[in-house]
């Protein structure tokens, strides 16, 4: 296993997206069974506005992590945070503004998504576990 550590939290960064990826589809089916169509769609386009700030930050971090960091630095890191902030809001004044969408179901998607990247980080879902345990 290398010793780049860019590298390292890219991989934990899409095992976090592939456990986010699970709970807002098991929302939306939820949601979709219990409120209607209209809200399950709803739901899942919330939470893959969430899931794109975990799959930019993956892609980021493997990005970096071709050249182990070199150009890393804070500079960076603010425009990718402002980057991911605009594309964000751009894309739920859009999903707000559109009738297709249930409003308390694009919050509820959002809010899973988010939900479940703490879930990943405080119970260690994200890390990888070697077969021997260590």
């Amino acid at each position: 296993m290398s010793n780049n550590s860019l590298g390292s939290a890219a991989r934990q960064s899409v095992r976090i997206l592939l456990w986010q990826l699970a709970g807002v589809v098991a929302m939306a089916a939820i949601g979709g069974a219990v409120f209607g169509a209209r809200a399950g769609w709803s739901v899942l386009a919330g939470g893959g506005i969430g899931l794109l700030w975990t799959a930019y930050m993956a892609f980021t971090l493997f990005r970096h992590s071709l050249n182990h960091g070199a150009q890393l630095g804070a500079a960076s890191f603010v425009m990718a945070w402002l980057v991911k902030l605009v594309v964000t809001f751009g894309l739920l004044v859009i999903a707000f503004r559109s009738t297709a969408m249930a409003p308390l179901g694009l919050i509820a998607g959002l809010f899973g998504a988010l939900i479940a990247y703490w879930v990943c980080l405080a119970f260690g879902l994200s890390q990888n576990k070697s077969a021997t345990g260590k």
